[in-house]
């Protein structure tokens, strides 16, 4: 279900996790890396928990997600989904948080933000992953196909 076309910007894209309460409120936090597993059609968001306390909440209310993910090029994707877990991060989630968190501060202070901006926004560690079952794949980049569900 999760889509060869989507792993790059899953892997360089900035990332944007949100859920929505049983009365329809709003909630959302960037990510800090992914882990794709794609034969089981599973995705981990890495966030910082303390960034999260309602999101935790909404996530235990209605258990739906909708994951946006884009590159810089405008490419995007919005995966939507079933909340699985909550996850302590293993070391090896780290690191890839850690390859994903240096190229993002990379792309941006290259295009002109402030390197301090830069550390602020993406700087922070993430302490826990969210996984979630995808289910449906769209098309957001900007154009024809924009909002087209993706078919495995």
């Amino acid at each position: 279900m999760i889509p060869n076309l989507t792993l790059n910007a899953l892997q360089n894209g900035f990332g944007h996790f949100g859920v929505a309460s049983k009365s329809n409120k709003t909630r959302h936090v960037d990510t800090l890396g992914v882990t794709v597993n794609s034969s089981n059609s599973v995705l981990t968001c890495f966030v910082v928990k303390s960034d999260c306390k309602e999101i935790f909440d909404y996530l235990k209310e209605s258990g739906r997600i909708s994951f946006f993910v884009g590159m810089i090029s405008h490419e995007a994707y919005n995966f939507k989904g079933q909340f699985e877990d909550f996850n302590l991060l293993s070391e090896s989630d780290l690191e890839v948080s850690e390859n994903y968190r240096s190229n993002v501060i990379n792309i941006i202070t290259n295009i002109g933000m402030p390197k301090e901006a830069a550390m602020e926004k993406y700087g922070k560690v993430p302490d826990i992953g969210i996984t979630f079952k995808v289910d449906k794949v769209f098309v957001q980049t900007p154009g024809p196909d924009a909002g087209k569900l993706i078919n495995g």
